[in-house]
């Protein structure tokens, strides 16, 4: 996907720093991540499979959720079921992060839970873009 998106996020909801989770399960995907979402005020946790997303979110209370589709122990699809069922999670967006683009279907995506999706490799500005539209 081409970056049109001129300028960049400041990540604030209201007066604090929105905190988003960010989960894949490949360590040099979660430090670009959180390079650029730190770069861009956002407050990040991490998780390197679904067992820690279940685990972290209810203890975090993110305002958003990225999370990879195929990760060990629960895959993206099994997670945002989950998440889904969490009281505090019935609105909270949750982004789909996949490198497969015949995964992302939106309708597919949409019945699962998921609020929008995004495509690896990510630029910046995209990332920044997805967000600033959910937050």
């Amino acid at each position: 996907m081409k970056d049109t998106l001129p300028g960049r996020s400041r990540g604030r909801i209201g007066l604090l720093s929105a905190r988003i989770l960010i989960a894949d399960d490949s360590l040099s995907s979660r430090e670009l991540l959180r390079f650029i979402l730190e770069d861009s005020g956002y407050e990040v946790i991490e998780a390197a499979d679904g067992e820690q997303v279940i685990e972290r979110t209810p203890i975090f209370n993110p305002h958003l959720v990225i999370v990879d589709l195929h990760m060990p122990k629960l895959d993206g699809w099994a997670v945002v079921i989950a998440l889904r069922k969490l009281p505090s999670c019935k609105k909270t967006p949750i982004v789909a992060l996949t490198a497969a683009p015949s995964d992302a279907v939106p309708e597919k995506m949409i019945s699962a839970g998921f609020t929008d999706y995004l495509i690896k490799p990510i630029g910046p500005a995209r990332l920044r873009q997805c967000i600033a539209s959910l937050l």
